[in-house]
């Protein structure tokens, strides 16, 4: 992976992408992972806690989302920030793209690959 440092926004922008058409077909519910106290959100800084407003901005806020399969809700993936870095790695090394090109032209499609190649190290639906 080249240099481009990615936003949260920007991360934020590609799981919107993801939860809002790109995944809906095999992932059937998203759940926010809080703290045990069910307080806070695990992994966000304290500071940026209040900067969580949609389930797309806990990721590049450093949180997790689990993930549930659409048809046995029992399987389940945890999504971090490191996933979603390591599939954007993957798809930009597939499709023979930088960073920055991904960035000017991603799509729903893309933005499900990005987030299988994360959590499976392939794409395994679709």
């Amino acid at each position: 992976m080249g240099q481009y440092n990615f936003t949260s926004e920007e991360i934020s922008d590609l799981i919107v992408g993801a939860l809002e058409g790109g995944i809906n077909y095999w992932c059937g519910k998203v759940i926010l992972v809080k703290d045990r106290f069910d307080k806070i959100f695990k992994g966000v800084k304290p500071e940026d806690q209040e900067k969580v407003q949609y389930a797309s901005d806990l990721i590049g806020l450093g949180g997790e989302l689990i993930l549930v399969d659409i048809d046995e809700p029992e399987e389940r993936w945890v999504l971090t920030k490191e996933e979603v870095l390591e599939g954007i790695k993957m798809y930009c090394e597939e499709n023979d793209i930088t960073e920055e090109e991904l960035m000017d032209n991603y799509d729903a499609d893309s933005c499900d690959q990005i987030i299988q190649y994360g959590l499976f190290g392939e794409i395994v639906f679709g």
